[in-house]
């Protein structure tokens, strides 16, 4: 068979691969679902797997090791209280004091943060607080697409820190913390907010978004996260009127080190002063109807504020439910829900707002460790997370680091392939929205898909095209490889003896041992068509169509 005739069957095979309908798991029983305590030990490769695929970037054989070794739990644990962060600042204020000495025209940018991240997504032990921080990012959103801080790559840097530093901390600190950040001060514009003059009033974003995106939501919850109802209505959180008065709240924000003047001072990540001249001292009616008292400084009018939104019961079930559609499934159940927002509320020692509690309920809970999920549960994939997933499920040769100790990854703007972007949004409603229903057959039944948003053909068309690259276009022993990105490394999958045992590694490794016997039959069937093709020519087309399909779209 020529080449090209394999080709042609590869194509063919793909072609099957991406309009079969693979079968749901089996659904437990309600009772089952809900209250039988689930397994702290996988007793399975495949379980393990499918575990460390809801918790971090993507499971690799060491990580799958260590969670069967040490159980769900306790790795939790380590990866909480023993893992040391990966931090990001440090390393860009490296490379950008190497290309300062340098003396060239090389400045530090949006590029080398995109580099830093992706190399800590692949790389960093800490895969389970790096992977909070990428879903606090998606709940605390700032962009670099906002002009005000696209050139701010040091300082952005310094946010994801802050996430991460605070994703097993208390939800308090990390309000406080993103509140008093100059990221997130130029992005929802109340960096140099002013006090009501003749024909100014205090700029309002922060004050909305620090609401309806951060604590509270629109609408009054029940511990469950359905809304609680009046006259059959739902009961708003808020009004304009709360809206006005936390803007003042938010007034007289500037740099560190501006001292009196909110112009002055120089551009840094430290936390924002507040200048006492430029904040409004007067009584403001904010969340519940509580009135702050008139006369107090900056710093007690915030603390107030967020004591208010950070103790209101909305809280649990609104963060809760992001937590979990981050996590494990787009369409929790409203118990599922209601035992992460109760966890939320107490962590056991009375304490709330407990982010670890939280972080360990929503991936220890019954429904998330149930191994034969009913068929509405899970997500779709995002897009960046099939990549980074890839990037671990097998080996790769990472390029050497640049002279300013930059390891370049092959992928500095995400956005045009996968139409994601590490703090990239288009606008601080992320890329996706948790209430988001895909029209068809998902919003028929009812159901929530926040990925699909930005699924589209051309996206399809885009990420594939990018996964491409990755498992078949740059490889380990090609001529001329690039320098600018991993290359991925077949010889072990290439060398296996048969089209079967080359799927089922494929199956172990990105498909946690639950690949659709359609699927296996489809990638098998390939593989026999490529009789021209060279082992590593199969070990790639493999890759390239697996990760693909639209059983690896899915996380089940």
């Amino acid at each position: 068979m020529s080449r090209l005739t394999s080709r042609r069957g590869a194509l063919l095979a793909c072609a099957a691969l991406c309009v079969f309908a693979f079968p749901a798991a089996q659904a437990r029983t309600f009772l089952k679902n809900g209250f039988d305590p689930p397994a702290d030990r996988p007793a399975t490769d495949a379980e393990a797997a499918r575990f460390l695929t809801q918790a971090t970037f993507g499971p690799t054989t060491a990580e799958i090791a260590k969670v069967r070794a040490m159980g769900y739990s306790a790795w939790i644990d380590q990866q909480m209280n023993q893992v040391a962060m990966t931090a990001a600042r440090p390393h860009m204020e490296a490379v950008s004091a190497a290309m300062v000495a340098a003396g060239g025209t090389d400045t530090i940018g949006q590029n080398q943060r995109m580099s830093r991240w992706f190399h800590s997504a692949v790389t960093a032990p800490d895969q389970l607080r790096q992977r909070a921080a990428y879903a606090l990012s998606q709940i605390f959103v700032i962009a670099d697409t906002n002009g005000s801080i696209s050139g701010e790559p040091i300082q952005m840097s310094e946010y994801w820190d802050l996430l991460a530093r605070n994703a097993f901390g208390m939800y308090r600190t990390l309000l406080d913390e993103v509140s008093y950040n100059p990221s997130m001060g130029k992005f929802l514009s109340h960096f140099r907010n002013r006090k009501a003059a003749t024909g100014r009033e205090p700029d309002e974003n922060y004050a909305r978004e620090v609401m309806q995106l951060f604590s509270i939501g629109l609408y009054e919850r029940n511990l469950d996260g359905s809304p609680l109802l009046s006259s059959g209505q739902p009961v708003p959180t808020y009004d304009q009127n709360t809206i006005s008065n936390y803007a003042k709240v938010f007034t007289g924000f500037a740099y560190n080190n501006a001292g009196t003047n909110l112009f002055g001072g120089t551009n840094t990540y430290l936390p924002m002063s507040c200048v006492a001249t430029e904040h409004d001292v007067t009584a403001k009616v904010v969340v519940g109807n509580t009135t702050i008292p008139a006369g107090q400084s900056c710093a007690n009018d915030v603390r107030d504020g967020l004591n208010l939104l950070a103790s209101h019961a909305n809280v649990g079930p609104f963060i809760a439910r992001q937590l979990i559609q981050r996590f494990t499934t787009s369409n929790p159940s409203p118990a599922y829900i209601t035992r992460v927002a109760q966890k939320f509320n107490n962590n056991g020692d009375s304490e709330r707002g407990d982010l670890a509690a939280v972080i360990k309920q929503v991936l220890l809970d019954t429904e998330a460790r149930n191994n034969t999920p009913p068929a509405t549960f899970g997500k779709v994939r995002e897009p960046l997370l099939r990549l980074t997933a890839v990037l671990r499920a097998w080996p790769f040769q990472l390029p050497a680091a640049t002279a300013y100790g930059e390891i370049r990854m092959g992928m500095t703007n995400p956005t045009g392939a996968y139409a994601q972007r590490p703090l990239g949004a288009a606008t601080v409603f992320n890329f996706y929205e948790p209430d988001y229903q895909h029209p068809g057959p998902l919003a028929d039944a009812n159901q929530f898909a926040p990925e699909m948003q930005i699924i589209n053909e051309g996206t399809t068309y885009s990420i594939s095209n990018s996964l491409a690259d990755y498992t078949f276009r740059y490889y380990v022993g090609m001529t001329n490889p690039p320098t600018d990105r991993p290359l991925i490394d077949v010889t072990a999958l290439a060398a296996l003896a048969t089209p079967a045992a080359m799927v089922e590694d494929v199956n172990q490794r990105m498909f946690y041992g639950a690949m659709s016997s359609n699927t296996r039959t489809t990638l098998t069937n390939m593989l026999s068509f490529m009789n021209g093709a060279t082992p590593s020519e199969k070990a790639r087309s493999l890759l390239q169509i697996a990760a693909m399909s639209p059983e690896f779209a899915t996380q089940r």
